[in-house]
């Protein structure tokens, strides 16, 4: 029987990764925002934070619940 997740450690991986998606939402917003005011350095810095939160989320773990049994 594999043992069971840590429930404060599931919570955490869990949040991280809401926060993550946050992050990712708030500076393509944001950066779409300075293209149209045509602030462009504003609009690369915001683009290059966006695409660094997606490279963020592909090295947070999967939630634990969601990883299959070593069988």
């Amino acid at each position: 029987m594999p043992p069971s997740p840590d429930p404060s450690s599931t919570r955490a991986v869990t949040l991280a990764r809401f926060a993550v998606r946050c992050l990712r939402i708030g500076a393509s917003s944001v950066a779409l925002v300075a293209l149209v005011r045509q602030q462009w350095i504003g609009a690369a810095c915001f683009a290059a934070a966006w695409l660094l939160t997606l490279q963020a989320q592909r090295w947070l773990p999967e939630p634990l619940e969601a990883q299959p049994p070593n069988g």
